[in-house]
């Protein structure tokens, strides 16, 4: 039994290597990579998401010479609910000691035929990956935007199917703290068999608010915030590594595992390869 004094951990997701490339024009060298995975690995980041092989193959050698290297990180690659897709990560995934498929679905669909579509792939997908996987994410694409009675149909399916980490991303940015928490709290209360997974979050910041809903999240069950150096990530980026762990570290309930010491070095390594490799156009990100 936890102590009234002791505090729960949050696991911090780090999505540089892989939302983070989103943008910039051209993307990370694997040497690159591979030095950003072992410094985020060294300042004590749970889990380290290194690319996306089904849409860009170089991803592919990455994720497998990444996985090859870290060693106390869990090693990430994501794929949607494609086969061919989740077989690619899996196969570059072979050489890691911690690995997690993270699968997702678009759920935001015009009709109950498509949702159909989208309830089957979800479970052939997140079954795939768990033959592959001892540890399979799921994500909830464009779940802001999408039906709360749906959502819950999804994540229940998804966990009925294997999943053991169930991610609530704000795709598009556009929830507000009251609204991502209400949003979080409903699949909280209403998915009947949500106590058999951990609950995650993926915020963009759009609105300026990516850091404030990860921390929201937190106070209404969320166990897993998912996040980048500098906040670099798709249009308006996602919520920051060093100012959650900064926020985290505040809150009486909460710890992380990471070295917040070790964060500004990281956070100039960053800025300083983003500023050699030309960020793109909001409009193009």
């Amino acid at each position: 039994m936890r102590q009234p004094d002791e505090t729960v951990q949050a696991t911090i997701f780090d999505t540089t290597l892989r939302d983070g490339e989103l943008a910039l024009t051209q993307k990370f060298t694997l040497a690159q990579k591979l030095q950003l995975a072992l410094m985020l690995e060294a300042a004590g980041v749970d889990v380290i998401e290194v690319g996306y092989p089904g849409a860009f193959r170089k991803d592919r050698d990455d994720l497998l010479e990444v996985a090859a290297q870290v060693k106390q990180a869990t090693i990430c690659g994501l794929a949607s609910s494609q086969p061919e897709e989740i077989e690619a990560v899996a196969a570059a995934l072979k050489p890691a000691e911690r690995s997690r498929i993270n699968v997702f679905t678009p759920i935001r669909v015009p009709s109950a035929g498509a949702e159909s579509e989208a309830i089957a792939a979800i479970r052939q997908g997140v079954s795939l990956a768990r033959r592959y996987s001892g540890e399979v994410e799921w994500s909830a694409f464009d779940a802001t935007r999408c039906p709360l009675d749906v959502v819950c149909r999804a994540v229940e399916t998804a966990i009925c199917s294997g999943a053991s980490i169930i991610t609530i991303p704000d795709s598009m940015g556009v929830a507000r703290p009251s609204e991502f928490v209400a949003l979080v709290k409903s699949v909280g209360d209403r998915v009947p068999n949500i106590d058999q997974a951990t609950l995650a979050v993926h915020c963009h910041n759009d609105l300026g608010l990516a850091d404030e809903n990860s921390l929201a999240a937190l106070t209404v069950g969320v166990r897993q915030v998912e996040c980048s150096v500098n906040g670099l990530g798709a249009r308006a980026g996602n919520a920051d590594l060093e100012a959650i762990v900064a926020a985290i570290a505040s809150q009486p309930k909460f710890h992380t595992g990471v070295q917040a010491a070790h964060l500004p070095a990281l956070s100039a390594q960053v800025a300083a390869l983003a500023q050699s490799l030309p960020p793109k156009a909001r409009l193009e990100a």
